[in-house]
């Protein structure tokens, strides 16, 4: 009974993105969205209408390009992929007092993490009603910033912020500038990055917060999530400001903290992002941070903060002989850590292969080709300008990496769910000579 709930939770999830993006690739080439360089091309409407549902960022022509129509085609696909088209649903039922039945909750509450059956309606509540007002007071602050710029009228800040709250909270990295962020002032570029922030603690950090009382404990996968986001922030910020010292005029702290956010899913940036203008330390890092991505539940992708701090403490507790993987005074699931090697191992198989073949089909060089597919993988948008170049056969594999960094920790975890055995039988128990 429970594998055929998981079953149908993966294909549910699965045709859930594939339900957005035909129809997202078919409004894009609708007669009433035009773009400044000609016809759109089929490749092309498919490829930007999996970059906004998949949340990424990536595109093949540029955003600015688009009419009005074009761009609220896009932001809605954005809006819709980031909160999750069966999410989005069954919160709207349950606001509207509709109960939801057994088969409906339980297939919920396992594509939410085995997330505890009696809160998966609040559990929604607390997705749409977060989403609503940290996009609210992120477009408040944003028109602010914008008119305070003093290049924009009314009209075009209140846009702008709309646009620009939306894509930094979904993560998506869309911008209507083709230079995405560069040049914006400090306080646009600080409320951009925290609303990255909100939105990839995800929805399960964010309930417990909510939730929070003084009888209560953080439970260990809220702490992780806070204390590794907080790590991959500094390290980051730390390492871009050393790495990029050079030139003229060094990268300031706020471009580093800034980079070192957005490269965990975001996709906007501050500084050129070009294979030769960037240190090769920090490409390295860039690739390593997108491909962790964001937290489980958040709006961005990648193969999540906690799986990258699982395999990083079960690594530590070898080395310090444990036997067992300790955490916060606790021991962690063998499951947990086998399933997290298993998540890390297939990210890092899959991008090796898709850059292998995106060098063969674009003629790239194997760090930038590395650089596009961590991008697409981890959902994150930044790009070296491989895909605006892209040949067709090079969009479609960039195309299947968004699509599978989406959706693949989520039907990756369900599948393994899913093959889990329970049996009495013990084996007896032989050492391997390993090195």
């Amino acid at each position: 009974m429970t594998i055929s709930f998981l079953k149908r939770s993966q294909l549910y999830f699965i045709f859930s993105f594939l339900g957005a993006i035909i129809p997202g690739t078919l409004l894009l080439k609708s007669p009433w969205v035009t773009h400044s360089g000609g016809a759109l091309q089929w490749i092309d409407a498919l490829f930007i209408s999996t970059s906004a549902v998949c949340v990424t960022g990536l595109v093949t022509v540029t955003t600015s390009g688009f009419n009005l129509a074009g761009q609220l085609i896009i932001l809605t696909l954005i809006q819709i992929g980031a909160l999750g088209i069966m999410t989005l649903t069954a919160s709207i039922i349950v606001l509207m007092g509709r109960k939801m039945n057994y088969s409906n909750t339980m297939m919920l509450s396992n594509i939410s993490d085995s997330f505890p059956l009696k809160r998966v309606d609040s559990l929604l509540r607390t997705i749409l009603t977060y989403s609503i007002i940290i996009e609210s007071v992120g477009f408040v602050l944003l028109s602010y910033g914008f008119l305070l710029d003093g290049r924009y009228d009314f009209g075009q800040a209140v846009y702008l912020a709309l646009f620009h709250s939306i894509s930094a909270f979904c993560n998506a990295g869309f911008s209507t500038f083709d230079t995405s962020l560069a040049g914006m002032s400090p306080f646009i570029k600080v409320v951009v990055s925290l609303l990255i922030i909100l939105g990839g603690l995800g929805v399960y950090v964010i309930y417990e917060l909510s939730h929070l009382s003084h009888k209560h404990f953080l439970r260990i996968h809220t702490r992780l999530v806070l204390i590794s986001s907080l790590i991959l922030i500094v390290f980051g910020t730390i390492s871009f400001k050393v790495l990029e010292y050079r030139g003229d005029i060094p990268i300031s702290w706020l471009d580093a903290y800034f980079q070192s956010v957005t490269a965990r899913t975001a996709g906007f940036n501050t500084i050129p992002m070009s294979e030769f203008a960037l240190h090769p330390g920090s490409i390295i890092i860039l690739i390593a941070f997108m491909l962790i991505g964001a937290s489980p539940g958040g709006t961005g992708g990648g193969m999540k903060t906690t799986t990258a701090a699982l395999v990083f403490i079960s690594l530590y507790n070898t080395f310090k002989g444990n036997k067992k993987v300790l955490l916060f005074n606790r021991e962690i699931c063998q499951n947990n850590v086998l399933k997290a090697f298993t998540i890390m191992f297939t990210f890092i198989a899959i991008s090796i292969v898709a850059a292998t073949w995106l060098t063969a089909t674009d003629d790239a060089s194997l760090g930038a080709a590395f650089f596009e597919v961590a991008s697409a993988l981890g959902t994150v948008g930044l790009s070296l300008g491989i895909s605006a170049n892209a040949t067709a056969a090079g969009k479609v594999i960039l195309i299947i990496c968004m699509f599978v960094g989406r959706i693949g920790p989520f039907t990756m975890f369900l599948f393994l769910l899913g093959r889990e055995k329970s049996s009495r039988l013990e084996y007896p128990e032989e050492r391997m000579i390993l090195g």
